[in-house]
């Protein structure tokens, strides 16, 4: 798919997001991620995201040692902010929640994401209002079917 596809899958999700009231929905490597984005990652312990805002263009925040290999993966957004290991990734998260006028209301946050990226993100932003996100995806048509034999890449 080219980038004016996923541009319009993210403008469904835009949508539903202001539908519902939401500021923004982060996801982690998943389903969500490869069908919003058309990006496939696996995920690790180190933390690799997208900020979709309800209005403005994605946030990407992944680890300074995987940026070449994110760019050429990335096809909607050239926000890519990369944190090192002495670095918080939520921080980053956090601020680019900022730069998109973001500091009250509801953030989505992606069913399959982990715990403690949740929890990082919400102990840098506690004014937040927390949200499970499978109610704006759903409602903008996003498949949420894992992609069959992937292992890593496709969970």
């Amino acid at each position: 798919m080219q980038e004016a596809g996923y541009r319009e899958r993210i403008g469904k999700l835009q949508d539903a997001m202001r539908e519902f009231g939401v500021q923004a929905v982060v996801l982690e490597p998943g389903p969500a991620m490869v069908y919003l984005t058309g990006v496939r990652w696996g995920k690790s312990e180190r933390t690799f995201a997208v900020v979709l805002p309800a209005k403005g263009e994605p946030v990407w925040v992944l680890p300074g040692f995987e940026e070449m290999r994110a760019r050429e993966l990335i096809h909607v957004g050239d926000d890519i902010r990369v944190w090192q290991e002495d670095e918080s990734p939520y921080q980053r998260i956090v601020q680019g929640l900022k730069d998109r006028g973001i500091t009250t209301g509801k953030v989505g946050i992606d069913e399959g994401a982990r715990f403690f990226v949740f929890d990082g993100i919400r102990k840098l932003a506690p004014k937040l209002e927390y949200v499970g996100a499978l109610q704006v995806l759903k409602s903008a048509g996003v498949d949420l079917t894992p992609a069959p034999g992937r292992g890593r890449g496709g969970r």
